[in-house]
């Protein structure tokens, strides 16, 4: 039997009852005393007005709906509200959420918006979220999650907050927050929708990552210029990803992503300078320096900073740095930038010092003249390159069952080292290929050869040597 029960006056006001038949229900808002117990089953509540509850409330398989004809309505409870299903479908006005709502089946945004207003619409389980185009669950503050265990997902829309995932890889329990507030940077904001991801399987998952967006949440930025940008910092820097961008779907599309955190959408150069990459290494000119850009705005260029290793071998403080030299920035770009800078003479007048640490770091200049610095990169710099080739005596000799041979290239070089037996048979190649200039070590483990006298040659352009080593156990 279906009974519908209309309720007219101002306010539902509960003392303790049970409803559990299937029944709708029809007030103009609802107080529930503290003290009190409200339960429901397979029911339809419909309201107009208020919800506030101090006591406890058993929604059971029910849906409380929010429907009123203007103006807002709100949702409190002390500690946080639970329903079965909820659903906004209001002509006008939004439903303020007072307190913390969990939902463990659908939560349905028909008309109007849901605002979080500083609060966490937690999902459960199997908890969805249905919204419509202009629609929303929304919030400068506050956050809609939900936490799903994602096995080699195929356009996977988790909880149907609007991230969708596929990847070949096990991702493992993943949890999922949604927030509101536009992401910063260099004056510039992103649109008013962000996600983070945090997979407990987080690297070389290979995915593609469908970032859906509502119209009303782009925040005056051009739509065709959308663009993924991704965070690993708590939004104090940003990375551009790209993306094809679809306006018929509301979507951005990146593919080939290795692993989860923070992403947001943004125009063209919508978010700060972003240096993606900074490497210091030796090279035959001296300290090879190389950083790349993904996106830049106003970049006046680049200071190339260095100081010498402390004692102790903490980070340089101020007064240790001097600038080498000046690159200058490319301004303002949307694609990815490269730049190099080459130390010379990386160890200055004394060749001699004991400790050759090298650390370098980039100062990068805006066109206002504000800056800031990359992290610090460090540097082992030989005393003196090689003067001629040369292979050194292996150590120790006699061995067992390893030992160490090195060798000296003066230049970039080719260089074979090879092990023979006493009748020329090669026992192994341990090395053949390209080498820089400087001093090279290996180690040779003859766990499995028989005692006895062996040779090692060594191989560099015109240039070979042989000696001889034993292997005695």
């Amino acid at each position: 039997m279906k009974m519908k029960m209309k309720l007219f006056g101002s306010v539902l006001t509960m003392f303790s009852m049970v409803l559990l038949l299937n029944t709708n229900i029809y007030g103009a808002g609802f107080t529930n005393g503290s003290g009190n117990t409200f339960s429901l089953s397979n029911l339809t509540f419909s309201l107009s007005g208020n919800w506030v509850n101090e006591g406890t409330f058993t929604p059971g398989t029910s849906t409380v709906v929010f429907n009123g004809a203007s103006g807002n309505q709100t949702i409190n409870k002390v500690g946080g509200e639970s329903f079965y299903n909820l659903t906004v479908n209001k002509a006008s006005g939004d439903v303020q959420m007072l307190s913390m709502v969990t939902v463990s089946n659908t939560v349905t945004v028909t008309s109007g918006d849901i605002d979080l207003n500083t609060n966490e619409l937690a999902l459960g389980a199997t908890g969805t979220l249905s919204e419509t185009a202009g629609n929303t669950v929304k919030g400068t503050d506050g956050s809609i999650t939900a936490t799903r265990t994602l096995n080699v997902p195929s356009s996977l829309n988790a909880a149907g907050l609007g991230a969708v995932i596929t990847s070949t890889a096990n991702l493992g329990s993943t949890s999922f927050t949604r927030t509101h507030a536009a992401q910063t940077g260099n004056g510039n904001s992103g649109i008013l929708r962000m996600y983070d991801i945090v997979p407990t399987t987080n690297v070389g998952l290979n995915a593609t990552f469908v970032f859906n967006y509502d119209d009303s949440e782009l925040n005056s930025i051009t739509e065709l210029e959308l663009e993924l940008y991704n965070s690993t910092d708590g939004s104090a820097s940003w990375v551009l990803m790209g993306g094809v961008v679809n306006t018929a779907n509301n979507t951005v599309t990146v593919g080939s992503i290795d692993g989860f955190s923070r992403f947001t959408l943004g125009g063209a150069a919508a978010l700060p300078v972003e240096l993606t990459a900074f490497t210091a290494s030796i090279s035959e000119s001296g300290v090879s320096l190389i950083w790349t850009t993904a996106t830049e705005v106003d970049n006046y260029g680049f200071e190339i900073q260095r100081a010498s290793s402390r004692e102790d071998g903490t980070t340089p403080v101020q007064g240790d740095w001097s600038t080498l030299g000046f690159v200058e920035g490319h301004g303002n770009s949307n694609s990815p930038k490269e730049y190099s800078f080459v130390d010379t003479n990386p160890l200055g007048a004394d060749l001699t010092v004991a400790e050759r640490i090298r650390s370098y770091r980039l100062k990068q200049i805006d066109t206002d003249g504000a800056y800031e610095f990359s992290q610090i990169e460090g540097v082992e710099i030989p005393l003196l390159l090689p003067e001629e080739y040369m292979l050194h005596p292996n150590y120790p000799n006699p061995f067992n069952p390893a030992t160490k041979i090195s060798f000296s290239l003066p230049k970039n070089e080719k260089a074979r080292l090879v092990i023979y037996d006493m009748l020329g048979k090669e026992i192994a190649e341990l090395i053949n290929e390209e080498l820089e200039s400087g001093k090279h070590e290996y180690i040779w483990n003859a766990v499995n050869i028989s005692t006895g006298v062996y040779f090692y040659s060594l191989q560099a352009g015109d240039f070979r040597s042989i000696k001889k080593m034993i292997l005695l156990r």
